[in-house]
């Protein structure tokens, strides 16, 4: 599975710029971006008539920083107590 990122808004401009100019594929092998990512923001740009992203909902966290710390050093330390204790 590869790793998954945004576009950037240069790229963005960079797509919307050749989307009249060349077909998708050539595209995503002119700007080193694949096929599939090219199709897909094309297809949101049409439905939202905007290339901004939708804005995401962070989830709020369970623990502290110093709690995943807590747990990591006692992870590292207490080896013989199962995981799930």
């Amino acid at each position: 599975m590869s790793e998954r990122y945004e576009l950037t808004d240069f790229q963005k401009g960079e797509i919307m710029g050749l989307r009249g100019l060349l077909p998708q594929t050539k595209i995503g092998c002119k700007l080193g971006i694949p096929q599939q990512t090219i199709s897909s923001f094309l297809h949101r740009v049409d439905e939202r008539d905007s290339i901004d992203n939708l804005q995401r909902t962070v989830r709020p966290r369970k623990t502290s920083t110093l709690d995943d710390r807590y747990l990591v050093r006692t992870a590292e330390s207490e080896t013989h107590i199962p995981l799930k204790e």
